[in-house]
């Protein structure tokens, strides 16, 4: 008893240490699913004493019926079982056994199960308490690995094998999860991604079969019914049938016979390409890392040392890197360290990390695949929050009154923002004063694999790294909205990315960045329209 106690003190301290990570979404970061990681374990530690307790009575058992068996046998050697009973400790023996022995250490503990309770009230706050994943969860990982294959063209058989972006890691997937993966995408309508991962549960099935033959057919059945329907969905409707014929053969009552009348009663789906959107090419071009050709200015940017932007950086100048000159976009090496950027995550770790939502019309936010990432805001009271607020008047020379909180993000399973400006340009919040007019970005991690920052109208990709600022204006000094800014945040394919966002507002930036006596707006018209 004393150790089925502790075993639910262990379970009750986990929960108090979780209780403010409740809620979903965890696919949408990387820091949720290190929570998942620690439910999974305790799950996994749980299971174990569980077991461990229940091995441990069913011992006793063993031990208490071979005891009894022994006195039997013993019985039956030595006399008869009369003589054997008529002794008067004999019968003594017998009669205590039936009162109470078999009571109290047989039927008592196997009714009560105690560990099977407790174990059963721990499984009920974790799926409770903690916000367990569901099946919704699992479609947002799988939604993830897609949006990889299609951003950086990963096919489906090296993923399986755990090769990706060139990269070869120890992680594979089985036959079975391959099925999964297929369904699911089956499930969401991407039935021609689920076609190639289908076919990967097949091949890798059919080269490592079950070794129960006919528990193989029917996994073997289940891909092919499967392929057949997302082969009617995309227009192939003499494949679907060719497939469910190929069940039937050696299995004439397989669900297939249904599903091949079902087919038969509607109409096959249409062989169409996939919409894309008018940025698509550049986006996923620069995500690979790749620029379109361009003629030399003549004046390639080179790196420098700033030390004039302020006092404060007189002993230490500023390392600039300039990547793009009309508009200027230079990133600022080594603004924080990893002292500082720890001090961060500590700051947004005592707060919610919610889903991040994009703006819609007069101010409502929505959750949208186009973003995936958690984030949460700091405001500029805590003494790391107070340094970082002197750095970005320092280096923009704007005031920090007309600053939003910071936005620090964390994206999740192929976790991306896709091509977006950050002006608002209408709709505005009410409680903003003027546009944002600046744009910077810390990078508070760097990303073994993805995660670069694009421009898809300026040929220019950024990859992550730690300690970085990258800094631009979104409007012209006419305060018109520079479409020229339109950027994105690539799939993670590989680690987490960590962003620290900070927008300025124009409201209070009159002395700070005066407008010119004539509209500057005029340079990004030819860019409206553009890729």
């Amino acid at each position: 008893m004393a150790h089925q106690s502790w075993f639910w003190v262990v379970a009750s301290f986990s929960f108090l240490i979780w209780s403010e990570a409740v809620g979903g979404e965890f696919y949408s970061s990387v820091d949720r699913m290190q929570d998942l990681a620690q439910v999974e374990q305790e799950l996994l530690n749980a299971t174990r004493l569980y077991l461990e307790q229940q091995q441990q009575q069913l011992e006793l058992y063993i031990r208490y019926v071979e005891q009894i068996k022994e006195e039997h046998e013993w019985a039956m050697e030595q006399a008869h079982l009369d003589e054997y009973l008529g002794h008067p400790l004999h019968a003594f023996r017998l009669i205590k056994r039936l009162v109470q022995d078999w009571d109290a250490v047989v039927f008592e503990p196997i009714v009560a199960n105690e560990p099977k309770e407790e174990f059963r009230q721990f499984l009920e706050a974790v799926t409770t308490d903690l916000g367990y994943p569901n099946h919704l969860e699992l479609q947002g990982a799988v939604k993830g690995l897609a949006r990889l294959q299609n951003v950086y063209n990963l096919s489906t058989s090296h993923l399986a094998e755990g090769e990706i972006g060139g990269y070869i890691y120890d992680s594979v997937l089985e036959w079975r999860e391959c099925y999964e993966i297929g369904v699911q995408l089956f499930d969401l309508g991407d039935y021609r991604r689920s076609l190639e991962w289908l076919q990967e549960a097949f091949t890798l099935l059919r080269r490592n079969p079950e070794e129960d033959e006919e528990q193989h057919a029917r996994y073997m059945s289940d891909i092919r019914e499967y392929a057949a329907l997302a082969n009617f969905e995309v227009g192939n409707p003499k494949k679907a049938e060719n497939l469910l014929n190929r069940i039937l053969e050696p299995l004439p009552n397989h669900t297939a016979q249904q599903t091949l009348k079902y087919l038969e009663n509607r109409e096959p789906g249409k062989n169409l390409k996939e919409k894309t959107h008018s940025w698509s090419a550049n986006y996923t071009r620069l995500c690979q890392g790749r620029r379109l050709s361009e003629e030399s200015t003549g004046h390639p940017l080179k790196c420098f040392l700033d030390g004039k932007r302020h006092a404060y950086y007189t002993l230490a100048p500023l390392q600039v890197e300039p990547v793009h000159l009309d508009p200027d976009i230079n990133v600022y090496h080594g603004m924080l360290n990893s002292e500082q950027i720890l001090s961060i995550f500590e700051e947004a770790d005592k707060l919610e990390m919610i889903r991040s939502a994009v703006a819609g019309t007069e101010g409502a936010r929505t959750v949208k695949d186009l973003r995936v990432s958690q984030q949460t805001w700091l405001n500029y009271t805590s003494p790391v929050m107070g340094s970082i607020s002197r750095i970005i008047q320092f280096v923009s020379g704007l005031d920090i009154a007309g600053a939003e909180w910071m936005q620090v993000a964390n994206y999740g399973v192929g976790g991306q923002y896709e091509p977006h400006p950050d002006y608002f340009e209408v709709n505005l919040p009410k409680d903003f004063l003027g546009d944002r007019i600046s744009t910077s970005m810390f990078y508070l991690s760097d990303v073994e694999q993805g995660g670069y920052t694009v421009f898809t109208k300026l040929n220019l990709f950024l990859p992550p790294v730690k300690g970085a600022l990258v800094m631009w204006h979104n409007l012209h000094r006419s305060l018109d909205v520079d479409v020229r800014t339109l950027h994105a945040g690539c799939p993670v394919i590989v680690g987490s990315k960590r962003i620290g966002n900070i927008w300025m507002h124009s409201g209070y930036q009159e002395f700070r960045r005066p407008c010119n006596l004539t509209s500057d707006s005029y340079k990004s018209l030819a860019y409206r329209d553009s890729v």
